[in-house]
């Protein structure tokens, strides 16, 4: 193929969009603040399934003329960071799979293996340390399409033309969530509280010389 009929199918560019001026403004002001965000596992069958909200900053690595559709589901107001910026703040890229594939069969496979060996409170370390990597890996994967929550309202999509890269806190602080339910997640009160406390001590900066 002619070099001249190549086209990129990605960005230099980490991009974030928010649907208002004002959370704009904030970012420029206080960088990114991460938000909790309901995650479903329906690449998991049966009781294995779960909705579980994290705090994270999510970015697309899409080229900008190809933003049209993402734009209309997250925003019209946007800041770019460079690749550079966000491969020295360690922002991993999302793992998608769907029901029955390889990746989502062998999270089955390792969940069986933890409900066999452990109890689900288990205080063993080697336990609790299997739990936080297993958790890790949840948090990075998404289904290749399935139902988004946002602005109270579920809505069918395909997660995998988001192209999405995200970075998750690692939270030590104990009286900081690692995670909420969907019961606190849908808690209006609870959610904000637990943002507030989440973003007020672990935040995503960077510089003006970051921005592209």
């Amino acid at each position: 193929m002619s070099h001249k009929y190549y086209e990129n199918l990605s960005s230099n560019t980490f991009f974030h969009f928010t649907n208002s001026k004002e959370n704009l403004i904030g970012i420029l002001e206080k960088s990114f603040e991460p938000r909790y965000c309901l995650e479903r596992t329906d690449y998991l069958t049966g009781n294995m399934k779960m909705e579980m909200a994290y705090p994270m900053v999510c970015f697309c690595d899409i080229p900008l003329s190809k933003l049209k559709r993402h734009i209309g589901t997250y925003g019209n107001y946007g800041i770019g960071l460079t690749k550079n910026w966000g491969f020295k703040k360690n922002l991993s890229p999302v793992i998608y799979t769907k029901q029955k594939a390889r990746t989502a069969s062998n999270y089955e496979k390792l969940i069986k293996w933890y409900r066999q060996n452990f109890e689900e409170e288990s205080n063993d370390q080697k336990a609790k340390e299997f739990s936080q990597l297993f958790s890790d890996f949840l948090m990075f994967t998404k289904p290749y399409s399935g139902k988004m929550y946002k602005n109270g309202k579920n809505k069918i999509t395909r997660f995998y033309d988001e192209r999405e890269w995200r970075w998750i806190p690692k939270v030590t602080n104990k009286e900081v969530w690692t995670h909420l339910n969907k019961e606190q997640f849908l808690d209006d009160s609870f959610r904000e509280n637990a943002n507030l406390m989440v973003s007020e001590l672990y935040r995503l900066h960077f510089q003006p010389r970051d921005i592209n």
